[in-house]
Order: C-alpha cells, then structure tokens, then sequence
C-alpha cells in the first residue's frame, strides 16, 4: 500500500506446484493482498505434492512460465536487484515504465529505433531509468529550456551508444551505432552540437569545419560522437548506482541479450559471475571491462 501511494505499481506471478487448476489458491492469494496478481497452477501430481517436486521439472516449468509472463505481460522489463524487494526471496525481479515521467525533446520510438535490436522493446525503461539516473528533471529545471532539452537528447544519444557499444564488448553483435542518424532522429540542433563539438575539441567552430572536411550531416555525427564520449562516465556511474552496483548492472545488460530464467537470479548472477573455466572468465572480460570502466577497446567493434 505504501509503495502503491508512491505511485509505484508491482506486479507479482505466483507459480504454484498444486493438483487441479488453482483457482482456489488463487482466490486467496488475491484476497490476501494481491488482486492485480497472476496466478498460475504448474499442474502437479499427487505424488509430487506429498514427495515435493523434482527441483529440474520445477525448474523448467518455472523458467518457461516467467518467460511467457514477461513476454505477454511486460515485454519492457529490464532484471532489477530492488531493495523493495530484499526481504522476501523471489525467483525474478525487474524494473518497467509505467508511464513517461520526464519531458524528452523527441518521442521515445524514435529512440528505440536506433537502439540495439535486443533492447527495442526496453526503449521506455531504459529512458526512465536514465532519467531518474542523470536527474534529467531537475538538469532540465535549472537550465534554460533549450539547452536543457538539447542536453537530455544527448544524454539520449549516449544511451544508445552505450548499449550499442556493449553488444560489441560482449560478442553478441557489432557496435553499430550510427552517430549521424541518430542526431537526426533525437532531434539535436546543430547550433549545440557546433558549440560542444568546438568546447570539448577545444577548436574554434570554424577550425572543427576545416579539420572534417565533410558534409553537415557528416559534421554532426563526428560532433555527436564527441559529446557521447565524453559523457559515457557520467552516464555509466549514474547507472551503477541506480541498478545497485556494477554486477546488477551488468546482468540487467547480460539478461536482456541472453535471458535466464532457470534458477532464482540471485543464484544466475553468481553462477556466471563466479565463472571457473577459462574459456568463460574469457567471454566476460571485455563486457565485465565495459561495465566497470564505461568502454573498452572491443566496445568499437
């Protein structure tokens, strides 16, 4: 009830290993205090009940259940260590916009159409998560209106570098970004980009012109990638701290690429950040390397 006053909604799975369909155990679990909550029967045997289940049947029902549920239900959930979350042992957390909370300059699908596949339906979170992360409300109070909008848009921008960019540490696609198209797509005036591009290069506008010699949509993808570079460890830090720390951080990453569903989380995030084998600590090193650092070489690839 406290958290529903806060104006945050929860939504829970019950899976239950019981005979018969499971309305009535869903009829107290709603009763009890759940009335918005799904309630699903992994329909046991007698045997099973008196014997307890087979912790791989269970497994598998368990992880092929919250698959669909998510899929169905909340296709925008990203994994989410909560602190609300900490007293009770439960199989999944995650984190979702339920509405969007901050006034971006531009409409979040044009966002998610220059992010990585894997995180197009994530679009929304992703934005409200780094909205609360880098106080894009508070950024955009204090200073004038314009230049607020056109720092939250590259703050946008970095974003989807970002993401783009752990695709290629972790292997699972090439980091392609593309700085011109989304400057296009987010909406950045050319005045910001000239004006940042000539601060952070410490170049003249003019200068800046001369030394890329390329045409304007050209001269605002170079101008974007400087400004992104530049703040990819705010961005990453402020992501660290909102997801709990850079473990949390990178199974929200890891998960929505590679989903994994067959044991609690807890335990998922351990068994793969607890790696033996070579060839594992292997694959891990350059996304790990990412995470903790804000880039890595392999990043560009």
């Amino acid at each position: 009830m406290k958290r529903k006053a806060e104006g945050v909604t929860d939504a829970f799975l019950f899976l239950l290993w019981v005979t018969g369909d499971g309305s009535k155990e869903a009829e107290a679990i709603k009763a009890y205090g759940f009335p918005e909550a799904t309630v699903e029967a992994l329909g046991a045997s007698c045997d099973d009940i008196e014997g307890g289940p087979d912790p791989r049947e269970l497994e598998e029902h368990t992880s092929a259940r919250i698959a669909k549920w998510l899929a169905r239900e909340h296709p925008g959930a990203l994994a989410y260590f909560g602190d609300e979350y900490n007293a009770m042992d439960f199989w999944w957390t995650g984190v979702e916009y339920d509405e969007n909370l901050f006034d971006w300059p531009f409409e979040p699908e044009e966002l998610a159409l220059q992010l990585p596949d894997t995180h197009y339906c994530t679009a929304h979170t992703w934005l409200a998560i780094v909205g609360h992360a880098m106080k894009v409300g508070a950024m955009q109070e204090t200073n004038p209106h314009n230049l607020g909008q056109q720092r939250a848009a590259a703050i946008a921008a970095t974003l989807c570098e970002w993401l783009h960019g752990f695709e290629g540490a972790s292997g699972n696609s090439c980091n392609t970004f593309d700085p011109n198209s989304t400057a296009r797509a987010l909406g950045i005036s050319e005045f910001f980009l000239g004006f940042e591009a000539a601060r952070i290069s410490d170049a003249d506008l003019e200068d800046f012109c001369d030394t890329h010699e390329e045409d304007v949509d050209g001269l605002n993808g170079r101008a974007l990638a400087l400004i992104t570079s530049e703040l990819r460890g705010e961005l990453r830090a402020g992501l660290s701290e909102y997801f709990g720390g850079d473990s949390a951080l990178f199974w929200a990453l890891h998960s929505a690429i590679w989903p994994h569903f067959d044991h609690p989380m807890i335990d998922a995030v351990d068994a793969l950040l607890n790696v033996q084998a070579f060839n594992d600590m292997a694959e891990l090193e350059a996304p790990w390397m990412f995470v903790s650092f804000g880039w890595c070489d392999s990043a560009d690839l």
